[in-house]
């Protein structure tokens, strides 16, 4: 049985064409789904990065109530932060206090192009403390920073572009305080944001904590104190920790996965979709895969009923075509690697530019535009693994069926 190897590399070998067509055949299949899983894992992975950079932090605190109704922003369910100075502390952790509340953006033609206004979430913001949390600083792509105690705003950048939005213009906020009356006030634009976040980039309005806290009349409350451990799983074991002390002075906690609740209830739909292409894309390729390889052993039928009638055995027969079918697996896998490596590689380092189909759509994902791959080894190896497993079903199920025709028909197969 030793020689059967040797028989089949030489096989291979002879049948040079052949071979190279099967792991071709092989290979660009095992290229594209590389490629896929390459994307959409880049896709998630940033989109994770980015929903806690800019929105959920590694968790939220918040008074009791209050995430079941945060659509309607009850700042009557809020708290005095300073009840979390103790234990915030102890823990090590950046946290900073913010307040969100609906209203109305209203401008006004002259500086703007036109009258109008834009209802939305405002979020008012702690100017030092956001920074140990958040990175909206670092997305500040014109103006200033927001200074406490002075009425200024902050814009998404897209946002801005819509409403003609321009450094120094006056907008007016409309909107209720926090026992319900109507209060309305002015604030100037200072700075413009732009972040990976589209989110953020799309609808973002921030304001001073202290200004928020003035107008609202919130005596110091806030609706939320994000917390923030960094990432990874110490980080959520971290938070984890803190939620018994919290429930002892009647304060909820809620986790970056609850907090991103609708992203990962979009990304599982979307994985759903994703894996149902991929399955295609596999499909497709095990057709090709298919027909080469029942080309390839029908080709060999004369050939199989003469090493038969010399005294070979159905199983060394059998054995012999898995290992050439074997062979070419590996072939196509190393070639398949090989290219889906290749086509990832810029993927990588220069991505994919999707911005002109974010600007005034959401799909869901925190991504702004530039969409990157990853290396996804686990893939490479489980495509490496199924362009041979392929081969060898298909040569055996190929095989079985030439072995039951009788040594004469055989030779007589045209």
């Amino acid at each position: 049985m030793n020689y059967l190897p040797k028989m089949a590399f030489k096989n291979l070998a002879r049948y040079k064409k052949r071979t190279m067509i099967t792991a071709g055949a092989i290979a660009y299949g095992l290229m594209m789904f590389i490629l896929m899983q390459s994307l959409l894992t880049g896709i998630n992975k940033e989109s994770e990065t980015n929903l806690r950079l800019y929105e959920t932090a590694t968790g939220r605190i918040m008074a009791p109530g209050y995430w079941e109704d945060r659509e309607t922003f009850p700042l009557k369910k809020s708290f005095n932060p300073e009840v979390l100075t103790p234990v915030l502390k102890n823990s090590h952790a950046g946290y900073s206090p913010r307040i969100s509340f609906g209203g109305d953006l209203i401008f006004y033609k002259d500086p703007f192009p036109e009258d109008g206004s834009i209802p939305g979430r405002f979020t008012a913001i702690d100017p030092q403390r956001d920074s140990q949390v958040f990175k909206l600083k670092d997305s500040l792509v014109d103006g200033n920073w927001l200074v406490d105690g002075e009425p200024g705003i902050l814009l998404g950048s897209w946002l801005a572009e819509d409403i003609g939005a321009e450094i120094g213009s006056t907008v007016l906020v409309e909107t209720q305080t926090r026992d319900g009356y109507a209060q309305v006030f002015d604030l100037e634009i200072v700075g413009i944001l732009n972040c990976p976040n589209p989110e953020i980039t799309r609808s973002g309005m921030f304001l001073p904590l202290s200004v928020a806290d003035e107008y609202l009349e919130m005596n110091g409350n806030v609706t939320e104190m994000n917390i923030n451990f960094g990432s990874g799983k110490s980080a959520e074991s971290a938070f984890a920790t803190l939620v018994p002390e919290l429930e002892k002075i009647g304060l909820e906690a809620v986790d970056w996965h609850i907090l991103g609740a609708d992203f990962f209830a979009i990304s599982q739909a979307k994985g759903a979709g994703t894996g149902m292409i991929i399955f295609l894309i596999l499909i497709i390729a095990g057709v090709g895969i298919s027909n080469t390889m029942l080309m390839a052993v029908y080709e060999r039928v004369r050939e199989l009923g003469m090493m038969r009638a010399l005294g070979m055995r159905n199983r060394q027969i059998r054995a012999l075509f898995l290992w050439e079918s074997a062979g070419i697996g590996v072939l196509g896998g190393l070639y398949g690697v090989g290219l889906g490596a290749l086509v990832t590689w810029p993927l990588v380092k220069w991505g994919i530019d999707y911005s002109f189909l974010l600007r005034d759509s959401s799909f869901g994902y925190r991504l702004q535009g530039q969409m990157y791959g990853v290396w996804d080894f686990p893939s490479m190896i489980a495509a490496f693994a199924m362009g041979v497993g392929m081969a060898v079903l298909v040569a055996a199920f190929s095989t079985h069926r030439i072995l039951r025709l009788d040594i004469p028909a055989s030779l007589r197969f045209q």
